[in-house]
């Protein structure tokens, strides 16, 4: 993922649910973040399957039609057809949703028109032993890797006839004989179809990579329980603006009394109100400034926009007052939150590292203050005395 890449906007409603996780809803602005959920390995593989049901459907018609157009009546083409009706069987396996079936069934049709073609088909000079070559490829696409028995028993099973096909005597008299001329111009229709099928099993492996690749990367930049951005996407979107030389503001905000709460009300009612407040956070901030999880019960706000003391005592207001001016409705009881947040402003000529002790300090003086809120700026240390120049309180209510 780009490091430019940022949460931008929060849906008001909750997205659909995956077993007992709810997942909150994200839409970008200006800058994609994930708009939805990577599809899953089997949705790639089954879609790879459609494809080459349809294809293989293609390739008999195609192959038909063309001994209909440019040859007298023949054996080969009525085999054809009823191949072609026998994958047809295949792809309506795969739409009463029997997709091992469809797969299994149209891999053994491909091998028995494969291997009947050239034994009796064609003349030794003239056969076409090279489509063995696509079935292997073909059964690890469509086959699932749970799968392993008939993977390993197909692949078996194309040996044994790729290697019957080059030992057994061929028929005398074949059920098609070309002409010199013929016969190249079929093998120009034989590279064009096998260039099309293999063209759609590498694209098909490609695909299913590059959307496993963004699942690992959505799973490392996102929180689970949330749907926010976790440590490390806020990590780098710090990064991001420490590389742009732009000057940003952090927040922290830390639930006072949360094992508190989790003891009394139970892990589940606990992660409800983490999802619940991460929701009314996100709805109510700005869509520029950026928002994550960062810890249990820890949040943290990265700003472009609040970039002097003023502006972030006043977002550090709107946060406490957006969680604590109602209760959080949970069934049929309320939960009231109170929370500490901590605040410091970016230096350039600092290491994140160090940007990010001082947020911890800011947090721990937070904690004890009265206020729940503080702001260290920078070059300032947590054991300077509070009423130094460059030490900041935010303002009473």
């Amino acid at each position: 993922m780009h490091p430019n890449t940022h949460l931008a906007r929060l849906h008001r409603e909750k997205a659909a649910t995956t077993g007992d996780i709810h997942y909150l809803r994200f839409t970008t602005v200006s800058v994609k973040y994930w708009t939805s959920a990577v599809p899953s390995d089997a949705e790639l593989r089954s879609q790879s399957l459609r494809h080459c049901l349809w294809l293989g459907l293609f390739a008999y018609g195609l192959y038909t039609l063309v001994l209909e157009v440019t040859a007298p009546p023949s054996v080969l083409g009525l085999f054809l057809v009823l191949c072609g009706a026998l994958h047809a069987l295949a792809i309506l396996a795969y739409y009463l949703s029997r997709p091992l079936l469809a797969s299994i069934w149209m891999i053994i049709v491909l091998l028995f028109c494969i291997s009947v073609m050239n034994l009796y088909g064609f003349t030794p000079e003239q056969s076409a032993e090279y489509y063995f070559l696509l079935v292997p490829p073909l059964i690890f696409m469509v086959l699932p890797p749970e799968q392993r028995q008939w993977q390993l028993s197909l692949l078996t099973l194309t040996v044994v006839l790729m290697t019957l096909v080059f030992l057994l005597p061929r028929g005398t008299s074949p059920w098609f004989t070309m002409s010199s001329d013929d016969y190249a111009g079929y093998k120009w229709l034989d590279l064009m179809v096998c260039l099309m099928a293999m063209s759609v099993v590498c694209r098909s492996f490609i695909t299913r990579l590059l959307r496993q690749r963004d699942q690992l990367e959505r799973l490392a930049l996102i929180d689970q329980l949330t749907g926010l951005p976790n440590r490390n996407a806020s990590l780098e979107r710090m990064a991001t603006l420490y590389n742009q030389a732009q000057p940003f503001s952090v927040v922290i905000l830390d639930i006072d009394d949360f094992r508190e709460v989790n003891h009394r009300k139970g892990q589940e009612m606990a992660d409800v109100l983490v999802r619940k407040l991460a929701q009314r956070l996100r709805t109510h901030l700005p869509e520029s400034d950026f928002m994550a999880r960062v810890g249990g019960d820890q949040f943290m706000v990265v700003s472009d926009r609040a970039t002097s003391a003023e502006s972030v005592e006043a977002l550090m207001l709107q946060l406490q007052e957006v969680v604590t001016r109602r209760n959080f409705e949970m069934g049929s009881a309320s939960e009231r939150l109170r929370v500490s947040l901590g605040a410091t402003l970016s230096e350039l000529s600092e290491s994140p590292q160090a940007l990010n002790r001082r947020l911890m300090q800011a947090l721990g003086l937070a904690r004890a203050d009265e206020r729940k809120r503080f702001l260290l700026n920078p070059g300032t240390s947590a054991e300077k005395p509070a009423a130094s120049p460059v030490l900041s309180r935010a303002p009473v209510r």
